[in-house]
């Protein structure tokens, strides 16, 4: 399965810690979304996400996840405590338009920043994996609550 990853699972490093199986597919762009940190983490920090703004970008890697994987990387979102939702998303890539699955938190709170340990791992991914220059100006460019 098709899985889009805009924040911390950027990082190859970060899913193979979580005991993701994954290949890496493409970048992609999903248009008409941004980046935000308002999803409320246990420490108290921003986690990511996107949502609905139009005339914005958020960039990510696509990823071939065995749904094995996925269901794995569920119970890590906390998608049965209700933290994310799993979504199917159109996002944009050299290949063409690929359908694929996408976190989208389901709880919010304004005002939040990312860690700098989180906010590292976001930008060592997009570098990783090549995401365009004004993308990680962009990422670099958030302040951390730490």
């Amino acid at each position: 399965m098709l899985y889009f990853a805009y924040g911390h699972n950027m990082d190859p490093e970060v899913l193979a810690q979580r005991g993701v199986s994954f290949s890496r597919v493409c970048t992609g762009k999903i248009r008409g979304m941004r980046l935000v940190f308002h999803k409320p983490g246990e420490d108290g920090s921003g986690k990511a996400d996107i949502q609905d703004h139009r005339g914005s970008v958020a960039e990510g890697v696509i990823y071939d996840v065995p749904e094995e994987s996925l269901a794995n990387l569920d119970v890590y979102e906390g998608v049965d405590k209700g933290h994310y939702r799993r979504q199917l998303i159109k996002v944009q890539t050299f290949k063409g338009e690929l359908e694929c699955v996408v976190y989208r938190a389901a709880k919010f709170k304004n005002g939040l920043k990312p860690s700098r340990q989180y906010l590292g791992a976001l930008i060592r991914g997009a570098a990783v994996h090549g995401l365009s220059a004004d993308y990680q100006v962009f990422l670099k460019s958030h302040l951390t609550a730490d």
